[in-house]
């Protein structure tokens, strides 16, 4: 069974003052030892079940949540970090959910993952509409981003990713390894290399399916970002 190992002061996400992704260097706010001791005691419950191939994944990125965190902590001025009910003002996380993404078909936050009639062979928008009409963050949130989950089992309608944040345009990811379900549990996730979106940055995703019908795609991650958006049912932003 995949245990969580607390962080520790001097473990490098918390030492490290700037992270490069995409050639772009995110500067990291410190954490102090009462918001690590928050991490520490809260990420375990969003782990997903023991023997999850999810929960694998989780344990794997942990350095990138927690700088994540931090980034996102330097862009919101060093706010306070309370983990999972923070106040309107502090800083808190939570997986992400659809009404924190872009619904290219509505021109709104999604209320679901469902992105029907995807035609086979087409490139299809997932997450705004193309760089010219990306999704634009609030100012009140960042997402990090590390897997992704096919809710159509038990053959996702997912072939590649593509996804463009501000100016930088990340090169398609191969997903057809979760057609297969190639790992040990047969399952539909798949891990990609990690997407961190600060608040106000733009961000568009697009899909490539081999076969048509209709994609149920889930970001796996966290959204970071003010208790007051945080705690809303329904969006507002």
């Amino acid at each position: 069974m995949d245990e969580y190992r607390p962080l520790t002061m001097e473990d490098p996400a918390l030492t490290r003052e700037s992270l490069r992704l995409y050639r772009t260097d995110f500067q990291l706010h410190p954490l102090d030892a009462q918001e690590l001791a928050i991490f520490n005691a809260q990420f375990p419950t969003l782990l997903a079940a023991p023997t999850s191939i999810t929960r694998q994944i989780q344990l794997q990125r942990v350095e990138a949540y927690v700088s994540a965190i931090r980034a996102i902590k330097q862009a919101l001025n060093g706010i306070a970090f309370r983990g999972l009910n923070p106040t309107d003002t502090e800083l808190g996380f939570q997986p992400i959910r659809p009404q924190f993404t872009h619904d290219p078909a509505t021109a709104t936050y999604r209320a679901n993952w469902r992105e029907p009639g995807v035609v086979a062979a087409t490139w299809t928008a997932f997450i705004g509409d193309g760089a010219a009409a990306s999704y634009a963050l609030p100012r009140e949130f960042g997402i990090v981003v590390t897997h992704l989950t096919s809710l159509v089992t038990p053959t996702p309608l997912v072939s590649e990713m593509q996804t463009d944040m501000g100016r930088t345009n990340l090169v398609p990811i191969n997903l057809r390894d979760m057609v297969i379900g190639d790992n040990l549990n047969g399952v539909s996730v798949y891990p990609i290399p990690t997407l961190l979106l600060l608040p106000d940055d733009t961000w568009f995703m697009r899909i490539l399916s081999d076969s048509g019908g209709n994609l149920d795609l889930q970001p796996g991650g966290l959204v970071i970002g003010l208790g007051r958006r945080l705690n809303e049912v329904a969006a507002a932003w």
